[in-house]
């Protein structure tokens, strides 16, 4: 009979290599993660709902990455970029801009 630690719901912490890409320091799990990303996508729909764009500006590779940007910029570094790391989900980063 030992200590048992198990994390709850939300209390995954965050691996280092996903540390170095936070802009904010005091998230270490991953339901504060969540919540900051939760926060930041609800602003960026709320600038969404005033854009007048037409579908080829909705289609630009641009555009993606500005949506990108304010849905998570004000919580990773690398938002509004394209992923140049593999994952273990999604395709290749070589294969990203032409899928």
């Amino acid at each position: 009979m030992g200590l048992r630690f198990e994390n709850g719901v939300g209390q995954t912490p965050i691996n280092e290599e996903e540390l170095e890409g936070l802009k904010i320091r005091t998230i270490t799990h991953q339901g504060e993660l969540n919540e900051f990303e939760q926060y930041n996508i609800e602003k960026a729909l709320l600038w969404l709902r005033g854009q007048r764009l037409t579908m080829d500006q909705v289609i630009s590779e641009t555009f993606v990455l500005k949506l990108h940007d304010r849905m998570f910029g004000e919580v990773w570094r690398w938002a509004g970029k394209f992923r140049n790391t593999e994952k273990n989900l999604g395709v290749k980063s070589v294969m990203i801009r032409i899928a």
